[in-house]
């Protein structure tokens, strides 16, 4: 495999994801493994999700029965929003941080 540079980027990381797969076609391949990958891959999705800002509702859903039962849960309309409103307040002290 050639150094990375710059413009390679996407196609260095693609044939590194197809080595590993390839190297691994057993395991991945294995009915038994598939619950494992699923799982994986939901948290992969979900850290995804966190990097740029998108909260998980399932999260709160479950903390919020873990650690505070005798509270009613927001709806997820109402979470999301509340999300936003955090991340990008505006009332009050106006804009402090930028939301594009």
């Amino acid at each position: 495999m050639r150094l990375k540079l710059p413009g390679q980027r996407h196609s260095v990381i693609i044939k590194m994801i197809k080595m590993t797969v390839m190297s691994q076609k057993s395991v991945i391949l294995s009915p038994q493994n598939w619950s494992k990958i699923a799982t994986l891959w939901q948290r992969l999705q979900q850290s995804f999700r966190l990097m740029v800002g998108v909260p998980d509702y399932q999260t709160y859903l479950r903390h919020m029965q873990k650690h505070h039962p005798d509270l009613e849960a927001m709806d997820a309309k109402t979470f999301y929003r509340h999300c936003v409103d955090a991340r990008y307040p505006s009332a009050g002290g106006g804009m402090k941080k930028c939301p594009c």
